[in-house]
């Protein structure tokens, strides 16, 4: 009877044993995070500028920068989902000052978001450096575009306090700075194989749109892209072929009338528009209500609405009725805070689709966008990203 007693014991840790190894093997049920963690390996990242930094465990309290166009809140949304919220502990105000409409459906559906605690911005010198440093982040994501000024500035102070910084860089628009930006943050946050996913999802569809523009053997289309904030009365900024919406347009075959005049981002003198007659105009619209005839699109609109407003645009400035643009019905609308982000491969392939629209006529960028938010992001997607003038 003890022999008996003893083989059974034996094989139920043999069972065990097999439980155990196959749990181990397939992840188990823990997260990715406390599966890193228990691993007791260093975390090594390698962010835009080259520079690697180690991390002894997956950040858990994060501090983020320009959320709303550029920095790492979107990625992190579309890493965590709905516990974005209790990752990042520190937010600049720009997403519910300059997106607010956005800001308005993503509170909605993560109601948490509300209470992050506004930590200012670099740029405009309100950082609180005391205060970001009491909440304790493991890590901070600095875009690029801001690197010196938060050097100058900031930087010595967060590292003596022990927190990492990690720069991303969207706003040059190039597929590896995207690649390296979605990696580092996945890598930070312990999220890898879902960073691997959205890496690909972006990757596959940009190769796919500049692939084809590269056999395309015809003149290139002019263009003149314009924020819309200030409305038909006054004109909002430009671009240079080398940032955000100049940067997006001269890579998939436009060629922008601005490339020349602009540096980085700023208003043209109105005669220069009528100067060069460009073929395609773009006014980009987002929610601004300070400014009633600035163009709106995103969440807060309607088509009649934003029709109205776009219209404006062409018939209350002096000349723009005799634009080719204007005559030809090549005027367009698309939200000004869907580049410089994670998803921005749709306006890739919107801006493709306008200049090219034979050869990408199978291409629907709204059905990206779309599939984007479905896939990966805890926000429901509505409202109108992209439009051209009746």
């Amino acid at each position: 009877m003890t022999k008996k007693k003893n083989f059974i014991a034996y094989l139920s840790s043999v069972f065990l044993l097999i439980v155990s190894l196959v749990l181990t093997a397939c992840g188990g049920p823990s997260d990715g995070k406390k599966d890193a963690a228990q691993s007791g390996k260093n975390i090594e990242i390698t962010d835009v500028t080259g520079q690697t930094v180690t991390l002894k465990k997956p950040a858990e309290r994060v501090v983020v920068q320009w959320s709303a166009s550029g920095g790492a809140f979107l990625t992190m949304a579309a890493l965590e989902g709905k516990d974005v919220a209790k990752t990042i502990v520190g937010i600049d105000p720009m997403l519910s000052k300059f997106r607010t409409d956005m800001w308005n459906q993503f509170k909605k559906d993560v109601p948490e978001l509300e209470k992050i605690p506004v930590i200012g911005t670099v740029n405009d010198k309100t950082f609180d450096t005391e205060k970001v440093i009491s909440l304790n982040p493991d890590v901070i994501f600095i875009p690029l575009n801001m690197k010196d000024q938060y050097e100058s500035d900031y930087k010595p102070k967060l590292d003596a306090a022990g927190i990492t910084t990690i720069y991303i860089d969207y706003h040059a628009e190039k597929l590896e700075n995207h690649q390296k930006s979605i990696e580092a943050i996945g890598k930070a946050l312990g999220k890898e194989e879902r960073a691997e996913e959205i890496k690909s999802f972006y990757t596959d569809r940009l190769t796919k749109v500049l692939d084809r523009v590269k056999n395309i053997n015809k003149t290139k289309p002019t263009v003149y892209i314009e924020a819309g904030n200030e409305g038909p009365e006054t004109f909002g900024v430009s671009y240079s072929e080398k940032v955000a919406w100049g940067a997006l347009a001269t890579r998939v075959g436009g060629d922008l009338i601005t490339k020349d005049v602009v540096k980085s981002a700023e208003p043209v003198n109105p005669e220069f528009v009528l100067d060069r007659n460009p073929d395609i105009i773009m006014i980009t619209g987002s929610y601004w209500p300070k400014k009633a005839s600035s163009m709106r699109l995103g969440f807060d609109t309607d088509e009649a609405r934003s029709q109205e407003l776009l219209k404006a645009f062409t018939t209350e400035r002096k000349g723009w009725d005799t634009l080719k643009a204007v005559t030809n019905k090549k005027v367009f609308s698309a939200h000004h805070g869907l580049p410089r982000e994670v998803y921005d491969v749709a306006v890739f392939e919107y801006l493709a689709k306008i200049f090219y629209p034979e050869e990408f006529s199978d291409v629907n960028p709204e059905n990206t966008l779309k599939e984007f938010y479905d896939k990966f992001l805890p926000f429901t997607y509505g409202g109108i990203w992209f439009m051209q003038l009746k």
